[in-house]
């Protein structure tokens, strides 16, 4: 069974249960997704966080990271704003990745970000940046299933 066919199911069981919020976590071989549910119905999913680990690799190499963020950009193209990778810090061991241009609404502007580290995880999140106060404030992520489904699935298949 792929990531995406278990995350499938693990929404399906939750819609059923009416239990949120709530944490599902799914592993297919070395990958392993969590996402944090915050509203969940039979077309869409809304989350605060993302989280996949691929634990086949116990120390990535900048090198390896830069590799994914790219693979991940380029293969992640159907979110609200494309990708791309933003900056990439070889001696902190992490690379970011953001919206490239992010959709304004009112005085704020939304973006997904997301960050690479040199453990193996992946963590998408979703923020709001407030002109008016000049601060950032993390939202909830709104994707239909299906879009959550080929994420798992992209972000699995971009960590090789």
């Amino acid at each position: 069974m792929t990531l995406s066919r278990k995350i499938a199911a693990a929404l399906d069981e939750n819609t059923r249960a009416y239990n949120l919020p709530c944490t599902i976590t799914v592993d297919e071989g070395p990958n392993r997704m969590t996402l944090d549910i915050t509203a969940l119905d039979a077309v869409g999913v809304a989350f605060d966080t993302l989280e996949f680990a691929a634990t086949n690799r116990a120390d990535w190499s900048s090198s390896a990271l830069n590799a994914w963020g790219d693979q991940l950009a380029k293969r992640v193209t159907y979110l609200m704003e494309p990708l791309r990778v933003l900056e990439i810090d070889a001696g902190g061991g992490e690379v970011q990745i953001r919206s490239a241009a992010p959709t304004p609404r009112a005085d704020a502007h939304g973006f997904y970000e997301v960050r690479l580290n040199r453990g193996g995880t992946c963590r998408l999140e979703r923020y709001v940046y407030d002109e008016s106060d000049r601060k950032r404030r993390r939202t909830p992520c709104h994707l239909t299933r299906e879009v959550v489904e080929r994420l798992a699935d992209d972000i699995a298949a971009s960590a090789v």
